[in-house]
């Protein structure tokens, strides 16, 4: 019985730790940032056509197995034209901000749960959660200059606000601070 139950210890502490070695460091030297997935993730760029033209959004995603808590790791960065950004202020700022939410939430059709303001390296930024058909995406939003990172996580209502979500977007950084 003695020998059972460390066989099941020392096979708990073994899948922990296989499972914590899973996840990759990736890092993006021409996009600055760095984030751990929890596996691979696959780099697309899509031209996407917006009110001040056509900016290209450069996609770095995960699809996770079903064994996962999660459907999908991404993070989005999309470079807005200088001259939009040249005179803004923290109003200009968050309307832009405002802009991504409303948008991330009617693409979808979902309904927005939460909603706060936050900051990274001294950039504006904010963090959501919207709700969809059978899921959840949770998003969180940064400009940076004239450059939107999003940094998300879907995962289905029965996996909601699971670790993994949190270990995601709290791995994400920028290769930039903000200078004062």
């Amino acid at each position: 019985m003695k020998n059972l139950f460390h066989f099941i210890a020392l096979f708990l502490v073994t899948t922990s730790l296989v499972n914590a070695q899973d996840w990759i460091d990736y890092k993006s030297e021409d996009l600055a940032f760095i984030a751990e997935f929890p596996g691979e993730p696959e780099r697309t760029v899509q031209e996407v056509e917006t009110a001040i033209g056509i900016i290209d959004m450069h996609m770095i995603m995960h699809s996770a197995d079903s064994s996962d808590d999660n459907m999908v790791y991404s993070i989005i960065r999309s470079d807005y034209p200088e001259e939009e950004f040249k005179d803004a202020d923290d109003e200009y700022n968050n309307s832009v901000l405002d802009g991504a939410v409303n948008g991330a939430t009617t693409n979808v059709n979902g309904e927005l749960t939460s909603d706060e303001k936050i900051t990274h390296n001294g950039f504006p930024g904010r963090s959501i959660k919207i709700k969809i058909s059978g899921a959840f995406i949770y998003m969180n939003a940064y400009l940076v200059n004239n450059t939107m990172f999003v940094v998300q996580v879907i995962c289905l209502t029965d996996k909601d606000e699971n670790e993994d979500i949190k270990r995601f977007m709290d791995s994400f950084d920028m290769l930039k601070v903000k200078e004062d």
